[in-house]
């Protein structure tokens, strides 16, 4: 059975292949979302085309933060779904901090949202290879 594990926070995002996550992990990509480490002015300052309101905000409920967390972990889950389709994982796991957790599982495709068997909510996007095996062990 392989399996895939993504360990993401609103900056990064590393997925490993395992074939038995209690022994092994291969990590096989790292995506780096560059807009995460911008400000919210440096983000509107920037975004050509996107609709301001008069107080100069995309929306008064989203900040142009956290509609770029929401754009990465929607493009997380469009890669998801694409590496599924090539690969065939039959198990998903996420590691994600809280919030990002949510919004990545919230964008989960829906045959994606099937394979989910654990999800840990807390920012392991630094963590060794050991450290991720055991947390997921736990």
């Amino acid at each position: 059975m392989e399996i895939r594990v993504v360990v993401a926070d609103n900056r990064r995002a590393r997925i490993f292949a395992s074939h038995n996550v209690a022994i092994n992990l291969r990590e096989q990509e790292d995506f780096v979302h560059s807009a995460a480490h911008l400000s919210n002015q440096d983000i509107v300052d920037d975004a050509a085309g996107k609709s301001v309101d008069q107080h100069g905000s995309l929306d008064s409920k989203t900040s142009a933060k956290q509609h770029e967390e929401e754009m990465f972990a929607k493009s997380l889950g469009k890669h998801l779904k694409e590496l599924h389709n090539k690969q065939h994982f039959d198990e998903l796991i996420l590691i994600a901090p809280p919030r990002f957790l949510g919004l990545l599982r919230a964008e989960l495709p829906k045959p994606l949202d099937k394979l989910l068997t654990k999800s840990i909510d807390k920012d392991l996007t630094q963590a060794s290879v050991e450290e991720l095996i055991n947390y997921i062990k736990k």
